[in-house]
């Protein structure tokens, strides 16, 4: 817990180093030490071989005489031989199974060999005895810290009554493990060096990307939105990282740009309305004779800032995809018939017919979305319609279901529309005539756009050779079928 703790207050570079030198240095002095033992056992069994060689030529050498006396003449052994400890440094002597010294070679001193744990073992069968004697303080002249001590069977292995035990210096195998001990002493700070290093160095690297985007990111405000945080090239998940970013920078930008707009627009639209309402306050308070149709004047005024701003709001929201849409399964013929119905009221006002009729090429269908989102598309386009359309004109509403969508078409019999005016209508405040005879402020269509994107629906003009400007406009919207 301590250890994470310490970590948690690094830097993401630091903690990385750290943890890389720590399972590195962990692995590699895990290896030293399984290095070192295994090596150990290795000199170590390799070290008894040769001892045991030595061993069988010594026995060789001893002859017993007549008189069961025993003869030790000088050691000959054969000349290829090689042994990991000076021939005449070993310590030599044969006892009997009783414990008795009977002949010795070598300056023992008041140095005694251990006998009975090892006689006893070779009794059970084994045929030799080792151990390693580490206190060889009464040695006269010791040529190593420690002595490697052999019992071997004499005269028989099954019931042996003689037995040579021999002591060498293990300065040889002693030798090379300090050689190994050096290695790793040196070694090893060496290579945790190495590797503090090369972390601090790759760490760098790998953070290298993030840093620059921190540096980017740091660097954006609301005076350079549009720019974003360099990608890297690695597809790896700082690349990712880089790409949600930016992907969150133009949902920022697309916020902030719609906040802009919306202060824009409402500014320009509001402006027109409130200097129409304060004229008329102004004319009222200088005229002793009031005019009765003032407060009928001032109320349309107020409706309709009350309506700019409503459909301002409605175009925020969507542009700022706040608590919309409530989605569920929908007929949408039910939703024409009920905007068809309020639509009737406008277009009474101007004698025209508003003609409903449903082409069935596939059984009813439903679509996927939000009931209040589609009536306020389909009110806006055929508001749009009669407010376009000449006195006693006919306004026609075809609503088609087809298998995979549902078609809904709208065609009135207006001015119609320009081809250079298409790809600009549904942007807010556009206008098919600018000139301001059509009452409207340009956000009905924008609004009805904004709508069917968010359905994931089409929205679109048709134009073709048969229906030309002067027959009207025809507004077509597909939507998918559940």
């Amino acid at each position: 817990m301590a250890l994470v703790t310490f970590l948690k207050k690094l830097s993401l570079r630091t903690r990385l180093t750290v943890l890389f030198v720590l399972i590195f240095g962990t692995t590699t002095i895990l290896f030293s030490g399984f290095l070192y033992y295994s090596l150990n056992d290795s000199l170590q069994q390799d070290f008894d071989n040769a001892l045991y060689n030595y061993a069988v030529d010594v026995s060789r050498n001893i002859d017993i005489g007549p008189k069961n006396d025993l003869l030790f003449p000088p050691l000959k052994v054969d000349e290829g031989k090689i042994f990991p400890f000076p021939y005449g440094t070993a310590l030599i002597q044969v006892r009997h199974i009783t414990g008795k010294v009977l002949i010795r070679s070598g300056d023992f001193g008041n140095f005694k060999f251990p006998y009975q744990a090892d006689t006893e073992r070779i009794k059970k069968g084994e045929d030799s005895s080792y151990r390693t004697l580490d206190n060889i303080d009464d040695l006269p002249q010791a040529e190593a810290y420690s002595y490697r001590l052999i019992t071997f069977p004499l005269d028989s292995v099954n019931a042996p009554s003689l037995f040579l035990q021999i002591a060498v210096p293990m300065s040889t195998f002693e030798t090379q493990l300090d050689r190994l001990k050096l290695i790793i002493s040196f070694g090893l700070p060496a290579v945790l060096l190495i590797a503090i290093i090369s972390g601090l160095y790759f760490s760098s690297r790998a953070l290298r990307p993030v840093q620059e985007i921190i540096e980017k990111a740091n660097r954006i405000d609301a005076s350079n939105l549009a720019e974003r945080v360099p990608i890297p090239i690695a597809n790896d998940q700082i690349r990712k990282l880089a790409e949600t970013q930016n992907q969150m920078l133009d949902r920022i930008q697309k916020s902030f740009q719609s906040q802009e707009r919306f202060v824009a627009d409402a500014s320009h639209q509001l402006l027109t309305p409130l200097t129409i309402l304060r004229g008329e306050i102004e004319i009222q308070q200088k005229t002793l004779q009031k005019d009765p149709h003032f407060f009928d004047s001032a109320l349309q005024e107020v409706d309709n800032l009350a309506k700019i701003v409503k459909d301002m709001l409605l175009l925020a929201q969507i542009d700022a995809g706040s608590d919309l849409p409530n989605f569920t399964e929908l007929e949408v013929d039910e939703i024409l018939i009920d905007v068809i119905s309020r639509c009737q009221k406008i277009a009474v006002k101007k004698e025209i017919q508003i003609k409903f009729e449903i082409l069935e090429k596939a059984e009813r269908p439903r679509v996927h979305g939000d009931a209040d989102l589609l009536s306020n598309l389909f009110f806006n386009i055929i508001e749009n319609a009669i407010k376009y359309s000449p006195q006693k004109a006919e306004v026609d509403v075809q609503l088609i279901w087809e298998a995979t969508e549902t078609i809904i078409e709208i065609t009135d019999q207006g001015p119609g529309i320009a081809f250079d005016q298409i790809e600009t209508i549904f942007e807010r405040f556009s206008r098919v005539n600018p000139s301001g005879k059509t009452k409207g402020f340009g956000l009905g269509l924008a609004i009805a756009k904004k709508i069917a994107t968010l359905h994931n629906s089409e929205i679109t003009i048709i134009q073709n050779e048969t229906f030309k400007r002067s027959h009207g406009a025809r507004f077509q919207i597909k939507m998918r079928n559940v």
